[in-house]
């Protein structure tokens, strides 16, 4: 996946970097995730999961960004624009998908437009599956899953 097709989320920068690095503590739980989880290989499979979403249509947000937006809304058991205010106003989140500290999240539609394609192509339980074995593989690594992270919201996803 070329990086120079997506939005350009200015994460990357030296003021993103180096105030994230001052402000997400190294044990905090979003960071862990971040650095635990495979993403590159969880991305090309979520990409494969959309079919041809994003091929046509104003420049679409780079996937591994939405996958983490949608692995926020299941452990957090939000909803699509639930999910949009968190990551806005949630300096953590907004490090772990990966924006830059001034850059908003992607609009909630762009989440309903995903699972409006899950559930029309009868894909909701790979998608389901696929969220389960990146919780897996945290545990795996040592990642604690405290008690705000709720992980069965597959009716969140359902119901978005």
């Amino acid at each position: 996946m070329e990086k120079e097709h997506f939005v350009e989320t200015g994460r990357n920068s030296f003021s993103g970097d180096y105030l994230y690095d001052q402000i997400v503590p190294e044990d905090h739980f979003l960071r862990k995730l971040k650095q635990q989880i495979p993403w590159e290989r969880f991305t090309l499979r979520f990409v494969k999961l959309c079919n041809d979403g994003g091929t046509y249509g104003s420049q679409p947000f780079d996937p591994a960004l939405i996958l983490k937006m949608e692995i926020i809304a299941y452990l957090y058991h939000l909803s699509e624009r639930e999910v949009e205010i968190f990551i806005n106003e949630n300096i953590p989140a907004k490090f772990f998908v990966g924006l830059a500290l001034d850059q908003k999240a992607p609009d909630h539609s762009t989440l309903g437009i995903f699972h409006e394609r899950l559930l029309t192509q009868g894909k909701l339980e790979v998608f389901k599956k696929m969220l389960d074995e990146m919780i897996q593989i945290a545990r795996d690594n040592g990642v604690q899953f405290g008690s705000i992270q709720t992980i069965n919201s597959v009716e969140n996803v359902k119901n978005s």
